[in-house]
């Protein structure tokens, strides 16, 4: 059994470097590939620069000034000595950094003295999966997000029932028509290299027809996809959870996830809060651009000494600018009844 005398950034440094070994095997880490398809897919679309929020040490409130300028229109010619109009509207948004979740853990040293493994193997291991959980509930947070800033279907044609922020269609219309209902949805909302992100809706359509694309005559169902055949994310695990039968179409720069993290980088620069506490920063192992916050500290309960651990999540789901509907946040839901 490894004996903790004291918290160290050797001892987080050879803590982290079990976690990442975890992660590397294709054995140990069935456990640690997180399902967070929905995160994913907002991650690798976003084009978003809100800079102030991410400096390390600060806690800033970043306002999100646009103009819009709604009450122009074309009006009959006039006297040319006569110039009247209206001015552009400044509008605004703010954004402020939090908590989005948490997972602790803390290991005990007696129960060792009877295990093959050492403390720091379980650390490694617990580390590793809250990070999982944690990748997780950042993709339900993404998609909370989605849910609640759902704009308006601008299109009220075709298969779909438009009605406020959800447009709901028909079981039997989820077939191989849908690819051109949904280009028509597109095109009016103007959207722009969108994406998607589906669960059970599209699951298997999708898995078919991408399975039949290498058949001659399965070309064509494929071809219907259109733009959204490499761009529609599948996560069923987490859409049937936060938002069951539901779609989405996202246009590219509509929505963003930034990720922030209080601590320096990596174990072996952890913080000394005091004598007993240090803090750092690690990395996602599933969502390329999240980092988390890890706290730890040494102490004692009930006659025996323990290492505990907390892994945090700080980050903030932005949009980008509205028009002048606000409802047109470039976010569509539909829903199958």
């Amino acid at each position: 059994m490894s004996v903790i005398a004291s918290i160290d950034c050797g001892y987080l440094a050879t803590v982290q470097a079990m976690a990442d070994e975890r992660w590397i095997d294709p054995i140990k880490n069935v456990d640690l590939i997180a399902s967070a398809e929905s995160a994913k897919a907002v991650l690798a679309n976003q084009q978003v620069n809100l800079g102030e929020l991410l400096v390390k040490d600060k806690k800033k409130v970043v306002s999100v000034e646009w103009l819009t300028a709604c009450d122009l229109a074309v009006e009959a010619c006039s006297d040319d000595c006569s110039i009247d109009g209206e001015d552009a509207t400044p509008e605004c948004k703010e954004y402020e950094i939090a908590c989005m979740g948490e997972v602790p853990f803390k290991v005990y040293d007696r129960v060792y003295r009877e295990r093959t493994v050492d403390a720091q193997a379980s650390i490694a291991h617990n580390m590793a999966i809250a990070m999982k959980l944690l990748d997780e509930a950042v993709a339900q947070y993404v998609l909370t997000a989605l849910v609640a800033n759902a704009g308006t279907n601008l299109y009220t044609g075709g298969v779909g029932t438009v009605a406020a922020a959800v447009t709901t269609i028909g079981a039997a219309d989820w077939n191989d028509n849908i690819w051109g209902y949904f280009a028509m949805v597109n095109r009016i909302n103007k959207f722009k290299n969108p994406y998607g992100i589906t669960g059970e809706n599209l699951f298997q359509l999708i898995y078919n027809r991408l399975a039949e694309n290498a058949n001659a005559d399965g070309k064509g169902n494929v071809n219907k996809m259109g733009l959204l055949q490499n761009r529609m994310y599948l996560d069923p695990e987490n859409v049937e959870t936060i938002a069951p039968h539901n779609t989405f179409l996202i246009h590219k720069t509509a929505a963003a996830l930034i990720s922030k993290a209080w601590y320096p980088l990596g174990a072996a620069n952890a913080a000394q809060l005091t004598a007993d506490r240090m803090a750092y920063s690690i990395n996602s192992y599933n969502l390329p651009g999240v980092v988390y916050d890890v706290f730890t500290e040494r102490g004692c309960l009930n006659n025996d000494y323990f290492t505990a651990f907390k892994v945090q999540a700080h980050g903030v789901f932005a949009l980008n600018p509205t028009p002048c509907t606000p409802t047109q946040t470039g976010i569509l839901a539909f829903e199958c009844v």
